[in-house]
């Protein structure tokens, strides 16, 4: 799916071209994401195709020049996270709870009333020691068993040129 030779692919970082991008990607996404499913590749292979590419791409991006996943995203956070976010902040987890944060649907954790992130300042995590481990993990294509998240990484395709590029490069080697 492509011409340029491996490992010369152009890395997209421009956060509207991406969204541009993926947007009109988004049915060859979708049938990509299907043949993903059926691929005859163990989950341990193809764990470390897109793992390899996560690194590549993941280097060459700097996150702080887009953080769209912190204007976009809405990450859970479990109490743990609530705990050590208030901590930080010098307040009470009940305090950060009722001030910043409400129920999300499956009510088995908590996310941000707003977007984008209350704590995103010039595009930099104001309690980044802090952050919630789903912030931690974003755009989680470091995890094992990809193959099982793929609705997940189709639909940030969208909010992240890292996760973009790297289903770009898959499409491109698989």
């Amino acid at each position: 799916m492509g011409s340029a030779r491996k490992g010369f692919m152009h890395i997209e970082t421009d956060i509207e071209r991406v969204r541009e991008l993926a947007e009109a990607k988004e049915d060859q996404n979708w049938r990509f994401r299907t043949f993903l499913k059926g691929i005859d590749l163990s989950v341990k292979e193809l764990d470390s195709i897109a793992h390899r590419h996560y690194k590549d791409i993941a280097r060459q991006i700097d996150c702080g020049t887009c953080a769209n996943c912190c204007k976009e995203v809405s990450p859970k956070l479990s109490e743990e996270d609530v705990t050590r976010l208030a901590s930080c902040l010098g307040i009470s987890p009940s305090e950060l709870t009722a001030t910043h944060l409400r129920t999300n649907e499956d009510e088995d954790a908590y996310c941000f009333r707003q977007k984008p992130c209350p704590f995103l300042r010039n595009n930099r995590c104001t309690v980044y020691d802090a952050r919630p481990d789903d912030c931690r993990s974003f755009p989680h294509l470091h995890k094992d068993e990809f193959v099982f998240r793929l609705i997940q990484v189709v639909n940030n395709c969208s909010v992240c040129p890292i996760v973009y590029n790297v289903f770009e490069r898959l499409k491109e080697e698989l």
